[in-house]
């Protein structure tokens, strides 16, 4: 629409930042699943810097590692933040995009408090969301899809004990 194209560029921007926080939230669900598999796709610059090292099992309860993590999920917080902003951008009539976006957005914002609440976690499906979540998901942002400020509440609110980046 004429909409979207107004706003192409901005769009484009946050498109990407939109995708790195789907990415990093699926990563850090998965790290441990991943780790058995012997693959890690945490940055390991960021582990570094806090001085977890690659070689061997990352100690998940170690204070490092712990500290780490929160970074991370910090990092994924900002980037979800960033989707908010990018699925707002779009025209309130164009519904059937906005829900796309909110879904997903939705979704991976409860996954991402999961993690943060259950850092010992030793398997995605611990920090999977439920069923009943998935569907409170889909029910709230269809009936929100078209109120800009409901929808930032319902973000801030959900996001509001996740650690900053």
């Amino acid at each position: 629409s004429s909409a979207i194209d107004q706003n192409h560029d901005e769009l484009m921007q946050l498109a990407v930042s939109f995708g790195q926080g789907l990415q990093m939230t699926n990563i850090l669900k998965d790290i441990w699943d991943d780790q058995k598999r012997d693959m890690c796709w945490l940055p390991q610059s960021v582990l570094e810097s806090y001085g977890v090292s690659l070689d061997g099992a990352p100690l998940r309860n170690g204070r490092e590692f712990q500290q780490a993590l929160g970074h991370l999920i910090g990092v994924a917080r900002m980037h979800l933040g960033n989707a908010l902003k990018y699925t707002l951008l779009l025209p309130g009539n164009e519904t059937g995009i906005r829900r796309f976006c909110l879904w997903a957005l939705g979704m991976a914002v409860l996954t991402l408090r999961n993690i943060n609440r259950r850092r010992g976690f030793t398997s995605g499906d611990e920090v999977k969301i439920s069923r009943r979540s998935v569907r409170a998901t889909i029910i709230s942002t269809n009936l929100l899809t078209r109120h800009d400020s409901m929808l930032r509440w319902l973000f801030n609110r959900l996001a509001a004990r996740l650690p900053a980046a």
